[in-house]
């Protein structure tokens, strides 16, 4: 019955193609590829139900190779450049238009060309970057391989980050290198308790650490004030999304 399946499945394609034409059989396959392949959920490593793809024709990817968490956010025209390297998002986190991600090196060696580089992955090194929850890396951001943005970070758009990024920092230029905070750490400790649950929180022992091997004298930009019309937005948002909400 699987053959008969099979064969079936064979005519029909066939058929399409003569119908389309011939000219128009590589743009159709490209499509599929671009459209139907890279975004079908089944064809990631991990994508659950409430990852956010807003990825168009120009996304190159590799989703065999990504994993995407709940309530993340991937914009369009990223490109995920991938031979075996890792891509995870975390919950919460956003990745904003046109990202270049570059998990993994090309290790010179002698007598490969770099023609060929790309495509023997000869000695290639494969990392993994992670992208950690609640994190923002902002559009036309570079990570490469390795690096590692941690919980609550901002990436600012333009940047190019090689190492891995303290959580809540603010990181900005080429290389990336921190200028400033996200909240600061009451504020930190407030924005924790609406997102995660006890367990997952970071405490007020191990921020006060972070802030005094990383963030002596500079500044945090977030607010902790908001309008009572956008509390209700955002409470009715995280409603209809089915997120958890553990505290105003």
């Amino acid at each position: 019955m699987s053959c008969v399946k099979t064969l079936l499945e064979r005519i029909r394609i066939k058929c399409f193609q003569i119908l389309i034409g011939k000219e128009n059989v590589k743009v159709w396959d490209e499509v599929m590829t671009r459209f139907v392949t890279s975004l079908d959920p089944s064809n990631f490593a991990a994508r659950e139900k409430h990852s956010d793809m807003g990825i168009g024709y120009e996304s190159m990817l590799n989703p065999q190779n990504m994993y995407l968490e709940n309530y993340c956010r991937v914009q369009d025209h990223l490109n995920f450049i991938s031979y075996k390297g890792k891509l995870k998002v975390k919950k919460y986190a956003a990745v904003g238009s046109g990202c270049i991600i570059i998990p993994g090196d090309h290790v010179p060696t002698v007598g490969v060309p770099q023609y060929l580089a790309g495509k023997l992955h000869i000695n290639d090194v494969d990392g993994e970057i992670e992208v950690g929850e609640d994190a923002w890396v902002g559009a036309g951001t570079i990570l490469l391989s390795h690096c590692k943005i941690g919980r609550g970070a901002v990436v600012a758009a333009g940047a190019v980050v090689s190492k891995p990024v303290p959580p809540y920092a603010v990181v900005a230029g080429i290389p990336a290198k921190i200028i400033a905070t996200r909240f600061s750490i009451e504020q930190i400790l407030q924005h924790e308790a609406s997102l995660y649950p006890t367990e997952e929180r970071m405490t007020k022992e191990e921020l006060e650490f972070l802030f005094d091997e990383n963030y002596q004298g500079k500044k945090s930009i977030g607010k902790s004030d908001m309008a009572e019309e956008d509390k209700i937005k955002l409470r009715l948002a995280k409603e209809e999304l089915g997120m958890p909400i553990y505290s105003e």
